[in-house]
């Protein structure tokens, strides 16, 4: 499925951040903006949700629970994970090795089910639509990322 491979395209541009100077990690890619190591972190934080909070779900053909995510908590722990808890090359490693797990466990869905629909809140989705939903998400952090290269 095109969306899976869009994702795992994803871990060949995050090797190639291996090559960013270490003065351009942590700096902000613009005025208010995260830095590189931020974003990594971000992209790391999200998919680690949606392997243990969104797949299991999905799997289940369960809606989601309607107790909300802080998506502005997760940010910010990525954020500060990035600045304070990490190296460059453990970040870069420990994200390209969280992103082709949730790559793995995304190919192994039976195609049908990526267009099973499922609820939640008021909404009905698809797998399809969730994941490239993300998918879009990162592209535009990337395309960020790559402008400021």
């Amino acid at each position: 499925m095109s969306l899976v491979k869009s994702f795992a395209e994803q871990v060949d541009w995050l090797e190639e951040l291996r090559t960013v100077k270490e003065e351009l990690w942590l700096e902000p890619i613009s005025s208010g903006k995260w830095s590189i190591g931020e974003v990594v972190s971000h992209f790391k934080a999200w998919d680690l949700f949606v392997i243990h909070h969104r797949l299991p779900y999905f799997l289940e053909h369960q809606a989601f629970p309607e107790n909300e995510v802080d998506s502005e908590r997760m940010n910010q722990d990525a954020s500060r994970y990035a600045k304070f808890g990490v190296s460059k090359s453990q970040l870069l490693q420990e994200t390209i090795e969280t992103r082709a797990n949730l790559v793995q466990q995304l190919q192994m869905i039976p195609e049908e089910w990526w267009i099973h629909p499922f609820s939640y809140k008021k909404k009905t989705l698809t797998l399809a639509a969730y994941i490239k939903g993300l998918s879009e998400h990162d592209k535009h952090h990337q395309d960020k990322i790559s402008l400021y290269l």
